[in-house]
């Protein structure tokens, strides 16, 4: 009888802060999945301004890599985030909040397969010597009180009827910080056959007021997405029609919600690239009810920034967003089949080019980082 076997392999592990955890995944079996959970308890008032005000923020790593060099997994928390969405359209717990010395929470998937409890794909762990679980992270004592505790779950597939088809391979496979009018030209790699491409567009910030400089549909404002050497074109346009095909095509969307407290007129990311919805509303934490108004947030549907024009101590406001382009991400590319019959093999329909333009007169600085686009690959190992 085939079935799915949860195993907690850690719990409540420390993780000190500005370090890398390592972890022995065990040498033999058939892994399916690998749950993370990640919490601690913020310095009461010290987010009030920064622009990393979720714990998942400072997660700056997330690697699965088998015997020292070959890449499983590799992204920092946010992308790991946008995979697990994208796998599972769900999107992943978390408890984002940041009133006095509030406790954070985050958990995710990070799957091997095409999303969780993939009776088709998974890694056999025994083709390596040794896989390796690495999570990084750059918070410091400046923000949490507390050590990180880790939780990791390990979801086994035991008693499978026939062999696995293989696991998919994910990473933040190319970076680069965009210009204005300016194009990124790329190939895509041949070796592997590809199951997902997904577009990142990270805004520029500024550490005066933690907004967004632009937006995700400047920094990609022309996509041009080919194969056979432009012969055949798959895509033509900007980053905004492309999220707005993706709520028709996959047929649903994400929604983010949490508890803030915020100095007024100071961004805080709300986790989506669109906001086509936000509501919020003063939470009271005392007797009384909030007396400033309800009317709280600057609602710009092209910034995932939103902003609080007033602020009163102890009412910190409580929002819930929707949109697109969950962590800035967005599936330029992305194959549905179970048997892997639509996936998208470079090396037989090259050249693979996925072109980008920058629009002009786009804003890509800031003094807390500059904008950043990425190419996130999901590819089939056999």
């Amino acid at each position: 009888m085939v079935f799915w076997q949860r195993e907690f392999y850690r719990q409540q592990t420390s993780m000190a802060f500005g370090q890398t955890f390592e972890l022995d995944l065990p040498r033999s079996g058939y892994l399916g999945s690998v749950g993370l959970a990640v919490h601690s308890s913020l310095v009461s008032g010290a987010v009030a301004t920064a622009e990393k005000w979720r714990l998942i923020d400072y997660i700056s790593k997330i690697e699965l890599i088998g015997d020292g060099a070959e890449v499983i997994k590799s992204f920092d928390g946010r992308q790991a985030l946008a995979c697990n969405y994208y796998d599972d359209r769900v999107v992943p717990w978390g408890k984002w909040g940041n009133y006095l010395a509030a406790s954070n929470r985050q958990a995710m998937v990070i799957n091997l397969g095409r999303y969780l409890h993939d009776i088709d794909h998974y890694l056999d762990l025994s083709r390596f010597e040794q896989v390796k679980l690495r999570i990084t992270n750059d918070a410091t004592s400046t923000q949490y009180s507390t050590d990180i505790k880790l939780d990791v779950t390990l979801h086994w597939l035991r008693e499978p009827s026939g062999a696995t088809k293989g696991y998919f391979r994910e990473e933040e496979w190319k970076l680069w910080n965009p210009a204005a009018a300016t194009w990124e030209y790329t190939d895509l790699p041949t070796a592997l056959k590809i199951r997902r491409i997904l577009l990142r567009a990270r805004p520029g910030v500024d550490s005066a007021d933690a907004k967004n400089n632009s937006s995700m549909g400047r920094l990609m404002y022309d996509i041009d997405f080919s194969l056979r050497t432009g012969v055949t074109r798959v895509y033509r346009g900007s980053l905004d029609n492309l999220g707005r095909m993706s709520m028709e095509e996959q047929g649903f969307r994400p929604q983010t919600s949490g508890l803030i407290c915020r100095t007024a007129a100071y961004g805080f990311d709300v986790g989506l690239g669109y906001v086509t919805g936000f509501v919020s509303a003063p939470a009271s934490m005392g007797a009384t009810p909030a007396t400033y108004p309800i009317t709280l947030a600057q609602g710009d549907v092209q910034d995932g920034s939103q902003a609080s024009i007033a602020y009163q101590a102890d009412y910190p406001l409580h929002w819930r967003a929707d949109g697109y382009g969950y962590m800035y991400n967005l599936p330029l590319f992305d194959s549905q089949f179970r048997d892997d019959s639509d996936v998208l093999d470079p090396d037989v329909d090259k050249v693979v080019a996925c072109n980008i333009q920058c629009q002009t007169g786009t804003t890509v600085s800031g003094t807390n980082h500059v904008a950043q686009n990425a190419i996130v690959l999901s590819r089939l190992v056999p």
